[in-house]
Order: structure tokens, then sequence, then C-alpha cells
């Protein structure tokens, strides 16, 4: 049964017992940080399976992972008010995105993700301050979703985009859990809208992915434990260290 399954998704029974534990590792990110899932993800499971199998699981993931953090908050009307622009934006990027990903080759697209994920640590470690004015917040959050719905539908990262431009109007940690969480589900429901549509997410991979879904929450709780016993900034250099490590060598590997 097992052997059969991992058949149906061109993987071995190695490969497919590593995935659900590289979101484990991609969990423990999001539950300490708040951020690094996809980044952790799409960064390791290239290295022993196909890059399609990382971005399908993700779009399945991230969904889940992101709903009950945009509910909970118990902001939802006056979010999807504010950024209605930017999930506009999200909507028109998206299928662009998933054009760009269906006529690509896979190493032009390693060649972009790398670059993304080294240009994400740095953006971290040196925190560049956006001020975004009140009167363009509408204007610019149609171009952040339309940038976020192209790169993210290709690579399924898009949290640097929305971050920057969340911390740009100075709102509190309450508002850009919640607005967080409303860009992922949507921009994540376009990912699994538009890789179905292209083949890239199988019923089987959707399967994995829900599997890769509780994985991902168990790490989440390791993480959100760990920083009882670990420094913070320590963690945090660690974990961008190695994903700097992971971006040069997607971005050495798309090169040939």
């Amino acid at each position: 049964m097992f052997e059969n399954f991992a058949q149906l998704l061109g993987l071995t029974w190695v490969q497919l017992l590593l995935i659900p534990c590289v979101f484990i590792i991609g969990g423990i990110s999001k539950g300490a940080l708040g951020f690094g899932l996809p980044f952790v993800t799409v960064s390791i499971v290239p290295l022993f399976a196909p890059l399609e199998v990382a971005l399908a699981v993700n779009a399945v993931v991230l969904p889940i992972s992101n709903f009950m953090q945009f509910t909970r908050g118990g902001l939802i009307r006056s979010t999807l008010y504010r950024y209605q622009t930017v999930v506009v934006g999200i909507l028109i990027g998206a299928p662009i995105g998933a054009y760009l990903l269906n006529v690509m080759a896979i190493q032009i697209i390693e060649l972009i993700l790398g670059v993304l994920v080294m240009c994400f640590v740095l953006v971290t470690l040196y925190n560049p301050k956006m001020k975004v004015p009140p009167k363009k917040e509408r204007k610019l959050g149609i171009g952040v979703g339309l940038f976020a719905g192209v790169i993210g539908t290709m690579t399924t990262i898009n949290g640097p985009f929305f971050v920057m431009y969340l911390l740009g109007l100075n709102i509190d940690r309450r508002q850009i859990l919640a607005a967080l969480g409303l860009l992922f589900v949507v921009s994540g429901l376009c990912f699994s809208i538009f890789y179905s549509v292209f083949g890239i997410l199988t019923v089987e991979r959707a399967q994995l992915g829900v599997v890769c879904a509780f994985f991902a929450m168990i790490g989440m709780w390791i993480g959100d434990r760990t920083l009882r016993f670990v420094d913070l900034q320590s963690f945090r250099k660690l974990i961008l260290c190695g994903l700097f490590i992971l971006g040069l060598n997607i971005f050495l590997r798309g090169l040939g």
C-alpha cells in the first residue's frame, strides 16, 4: 500500500518518508519565528525530489496552516475590507504566474527561487524600513498583490512582499497576523487551483499535502516550545544562514 502510493507519486518510499519530515522542519521555523515554512520546504525537498512535488504539497499545506491564523483574531470583516485591493492584485497576478510556470524551463524557476530565497535572508537580516503613505495604501496594495501573485504562483513564496508592505503600514501584531492569514489563504487557494489546471497538483499530491499539513502543525508546536530553551536571535540567525546556503545551492543548480 505504502510503496504503491509512492509509485503513484513517482517517488521512492524513502523520498515519501522524507517529505513530511521536511515539513516538520518548516513548521518549526514558522512556529518559532513566524515565517519560513515555504522557504524551508521548497529549498530542501528539491534536493531529493522533484520541485513540482514541493510546489504542489505547499499549495495544500499553506491554506490549511494559515486559515486558523486568519479567523482566530476576530478581525475578519475589517481585514477583508482593508486589503481587498491586495487580494485583487493576487487574483490578477496568479494566472500570469501559473502561465509562466507552465512555459518556463525548470532551471529558470530554480534560478528565480534561489535568488528569492537569498534576497529574503538579506532583507530579513538588515530589516529595512518601508513607510506606506495612507493615501497610497490601496494603489500600492494592488501592485504588491500583483507581484506576489506572479512570483508566488511560480515558487509558492510571496511572504516577503506581504510582510514589507504590512510593516510599512505601521499596524500592530494582531492586525499583521490577520492580514497575513488572509493573503496567504487567498494566494494558497490560487496555487491549488492553477496547479490543478496545469497538472502539478494531482489527487495523490493533494493527499500527501494533507498529511504534510499535519506534520507542519506538529513542527509549529515544537517551534513554539523551542523558544523556551533557545535564544531567539541565535535560532533566527541559524535558520537564516541555513536558508541562504540552500538558496545558493538551488541557484547554482539552476545554472546547471
